[in-house]
């Protein structure tokens, strides 16, 4: 059998783990700052359909300190009745398959660390790598104990796992993360991605049903 090249296969969690709407859902529910009304779920929707590239550090800032004071206990509470209802169809079946052939998997992610890690438990994944907010006592203080970019967080991936960057494949609805390694659209939240894909190292899929059948062709590369 031909050696398989690919040897962990790294999620975006929004657009490809759950649905777009989940997070700015999430963060509407639980927002403390009424006054600022719809102003943050503005925001983060926008971000999270690719239509805010700009929203970095200062739009998570804002859009945390709309959690403060939040029990973590009832945010955790309430992702693990609602995550279920907003999984892409078919993923848990497919990271299971993927895992079946001996590639690691992993979640990297750019939202905090709660929807993520959740996911990766039921899922079954490997590892998550995500931005942190810190919590206190029990709830969420507001302020960013950690934040990187996707681009950063597969870097130290790389490093940590002693992986070559044509071993590592990046699934996500852009092409954003790191342009060193693999990319999969799936879902494309921005067209103008459409225009990287090569077929070599930028690949367009459908759905998430068709990552399995990509993976055995790179395998025989």
């Amino acid at each position: 059998m031909p050696q398989q090249k690919i040897k962990l296969v790294l999620f975006d969690y929004d657009g490809v783990i759950v649905k777009r709407e989940y997070t700015p859902e999430l963060f509407k529910r639980f927002n403390n700052l009424k006054f600022l009304g719809d102003i943050p779920n503005f925001l983060l929707k926008k971000y999270t359909e690719g239509k805010l590239t700009v929203f970095l550090e200062p739009g998570y800032v804002l859009a945390l300190y709309c959690l403060r004071g939040l029990n973590t206990d009832k945010l955790n509470d309430y992702i693990s009745k609602t995550t279920q209802n907003y999984l892409i169809e078919g993923v848990q079946e497919i990271i299971k398959e993927i895992r079946n052939k001996g590639i690691k998997v992993g979640i990297v992610s750019e939202n905090i660390q709660f929807q993520p890690r959740y996911a990766a438990k039921i899922l079954g994944v490997d590892f998550v790598c995500s931005n942190e907010v810190e919590t206190k006592e029990g709830k969420i203080s507001g302020k960013i104990s950690r934040f990187s970019r996707k681009r950063r967080m597969i870097e130290i991936i790389e490093e940590e796992f002693s992986l070559r960057e044509d071993e590592i494949l990046y699934v996500g609805d852009d092409v954003d993360a790191y342009n060193k390694v693999k990319n999969v659209i799936v879902n494309p939240k921005r067209k103008s991605d459409l225009k990287k894909v090569d077929n070599k190292n930028c690949f367009l899929i459908k759905s998430l049903k068709e990552l399995l059948s990509l993976l055995d062709n790179l395998s025989q590369l």
